[in-house]
């Protein structure tokens, strides 16, 4: 069995994306419209939706058709998740994680950054950094272990300012003894 035409029109439209999104969209086009359940089309779809077009709303739409047709298609989970965690949809993007886990050839490295970040959105810097202590694990390639010592760093950077701010909100509080001088 060979390669059909609308494969073809996708690998063009892949090409093509983000260079020329006109002529992406059009190719995009006419492989949903010969072959309405082609996982990939739908996928990429969604990629434009959410970063060109900014239409939230309708790159959901094609992510979750997506994950609809072929729930083993990897590259959706993790741009599904960033971007419901960009959106702060937090106990959505972490349903999407979990169930990335079970997705035979999954970057779980990558999984454990968004993790991380999930966590670190919640305030909660010590399960941050072990979440990219554990992605460092399990990357392959130095870029992606220096931009977890870029997070990690980040996060350590909250965390002394979060106490910073915190000793300097106590030491502008009155103390409930002098409150109880002044009454007297």
């Amino acid at each position: 069995m060979g390669i059909t035409t609308y494969e073809v029109m996708y690998i063009q439209a892949r090409d093509n994306y983000p260079y020329n999104v006109e002529e992406c969209i059009e190719k995009l086009q006419y492989v949903i419209a010969a072959d309405n359940e082609h996982a990939g089309a739908h996928y990429l779809m969604g990629q434009i939706y959410e970063e060109q077009l900014t239409d939230y709303k309708q790159a959901e739409y094609y992510y979750r058709m997506t994950l609809y047709l072929d729930r083993d298609f990897a590259p959706v989970y993790s741009q599904y998740a960033t971007m419901l965690i960009n959106l702060n949809r937090i106990e959505d993007a972490y349903k999407i994680i979990e169930a990335s886990l079970r997705v035979p050839g999954i970057k779980e490295a990558k999984m454990d950054y968004l993790k991380g970040l999930l966590y670190e959105k919640y305030e909660m810097y010590n399960t941050a950094i072990d979440l990219y202590n554990k992605a460092k694990l399990g990357g392959l390639n130095n870029e992606f272990i220096s931009w977890m010592d870029g997070h990690i760093q980040r996060v350590k950077d909250k965390k002394a300012l979060q106490k910073k701010l915190s000793k300097k909100a106590n030491k502008n509080k009155p103390s409930t003894s002098k409150k109880k001088q002044k009454a007297s």
